[in-house]
């Protein structure tokens, strides 16, 4: 087989390269700009990290492959976090094992599974803890001391730590796999090597729409250049290709709209007796304040991984035992405070620029939309989507994809009905409530979002022959057609 090197960075959209390309460190990125092989990749719908990335891995869909989102909506209105399950919807690199071939495979993106073939050596990688089946990177995740991709989030959010502290402790994380991947290199020699850095998205999240951004984002750039300046290299004097992906772009925010305080004030959806009393007395309540420090620190992760009837249970214990709607102009908001007995619809799970809406019909528990009445509810919401308005007076709502023609005849999870992709600037917020506006500025968390195209590029320049269009299930074929595996297609 020929040989890959496949580097991936999360959330990196063509137009941030495009605009420091002329930075120091980032020259490699020039010139695959220059040469013509670096360009825009279509996501998956959303386009978040959960499903974009096993579908890079996978080259199938993500109602194939089982993971909508970082959750998935079950029976009883309760959002329950899914991980893709590499050892049940195989990554390519196991072809290439299979074949008789090495892989070096550093902290893929949501691959967390350590696989059972003797060569792949694998790093597990975010969102949990590091794992590896392999003693040299034990012997290596010693020597380096790192035990998986910085978990600092909460410290930002929290305004514990500075962004400028973030920086620095994201690029020793980026350099210290990049120590391990090249250690590994040294030793070995492999047919496929992929190292992933989440890191990018992780801070653009809070440094896209800060005036200082590229002071902020441009060091972990360079240190993942510095990477690719040398394996663009290795690749050439080997005759082999290297990859570069990203699994969805990134954008600055400028505002929210809460979607579902709209879908509340247009009779979509209707809030329990007891949080309306709560928000019309204008108050907040100790139990709301313990409700969302729950759902806001490091419990959450205790919850998240909680059996489904546990944490049903727990759900509907927040929402009865801590009712409450807290004061200010904006309240937080979650599917526990909603009467499902009158509820018509709801967006949950993809709290992003490209949001998920579901109709409450017999899928759930507690429906109150009949069949024949469905395609009514479905046509009435389109069209008041249709009218919704930036604050600027263009549309908000840019496109609008029916959830069961994009995800087919997915048994694996229930599919929203629709999929609506907010203007360039916007995002769609899940989670607050104003009775007055359907705006709301970013907090830091979202100066940034994720945009529907991330990159792919390669080199050298005539190493493959690119489709019309990239899309991230192509990225599999691509790959196994150049190394020479008769699976490629």
């Amino acid at each position: 087989m020929k040989k890959v090197y496949m580097i991936g960075m999360d959330s990196v959209p063509l137009w941030i390269l495009k605009e420091l390309r002329n930075e120091k460190g980032m020259e490699t990125f020039n010139k695959m700009l220059k040469e013509g092989t670096l360009m825009d990749m279509e996501s998956t719908l959303p386009p978040m990290t959960g499903p974009a990335w096993p579908s890079i891995y996978t080259g199938l869909k993500p109602g194939e492959h089982g993971v909508p989102d970082f959750f998935m909506m079950k029976k009883d209105y309760t959002p329950d976090i899914v991980y893709y399950d590499s050892t049940e919807v195989y990554p390519f690199w196991r072809q290439i094992a299979e074949s008789g071939n090495r892989c070096l495979v550093i902290t893929p993106a949501t691959d967390i599974r350590l696989p059972e073939y003797d060569n792949i050596d694998v790093l597990t990688g975010f969102p949990l803890p590091a794992k590896t089946n392999s003693p040299e990177l034990e012997r290596l995740m010693k020597k380096y001391n790192f035990k998986g991709e910085p978990d600092i989030e909460p410290e930002i959010k929290a305004g514990k730590m500075s962004l400028e502290t973030a920086v620095g402790i994201f690029v020793k994380s980026v350099r210290t796999r990049v120590s391990i991947a090249e250690d590994m290199m040294s030793k070995h020699d492999y047919s496929f090597v992929y190292v992933c850095f989440t890191e990018t998205d992780r801070l653009q999240h809070f440094a896209m729409g800060n005036k200082k951004r590229n002071s902020y984002v441009l060091p972990i750039y360079r240190e993942i250049g510095a990477f690719v300046n040398k394996i663009a290299k290795k690749a050439e004097s080997e005759g082999a290709m290297m990859v570069l992906v990203s699994d969805h772009g990134m954008q600055p925010i400028k505002s929210k709209f809460l979607i579902n305080s709209w879908m509340v004030n247009h009779g979509y959806e209707h809030f329990k007796e007891s949080f309306l009393k709560s928000l019309n007395r204008g108050g907040k309540s100790l139990s709301y304040g313990v409700r969302e420090k729950l759902l806001k620190t490091k419990l959450r992760r205790v919850y998240d991984k909680m059996p489904h009837q546990v944490k049903s249970a727990t759900f509907k214990v927040l929402g009865s035992a801590f009712s409450g709607s807290g004061s200010g102009e904006y309240v937080r908001m979650h599917l526990f405070d909603l009467d499902m007995s009158k509820t018509v619809a709801f967006a949950a799970i993809a709290n992003e620029p490209v949001s998920t809406i579901w109709i409450n019909d017999s899928r759930f528990s507690n429906p109150t939309v009949s069949a024949k009445e469905k395609a009514k509810v479905k046509a009435r919401l389109i069209s008041d989507l249709k009218k919704l308005k930036t604050e600027d007076g263009n549309p908000l709502i840019v496109d609008i994809i029916d959830g069961h023609s994009y995800y087919g005849k997915t048994d694996k999870f229930i599919v929203p009905d629709l999929f609506i992709e907010a203007a360039k600037g916007y995002t769609l917020d899940l989670f607050n409530y104003s009775p007055s506006s359907n705006f709301m500025k970013p907090e830091g968390a979202k100066s940034g979002d994720h945009l529907r195209h991330g990159i792919f590029g390669f080199y050298p320049k005539h190493a493959i022959s690119m489709p019309s269009a990239m899309h991230v299930t192509k990225v599999k074929g691509l790959i196994l057609g150049y190394m020479g595996s008769r699976k490629g297609k």
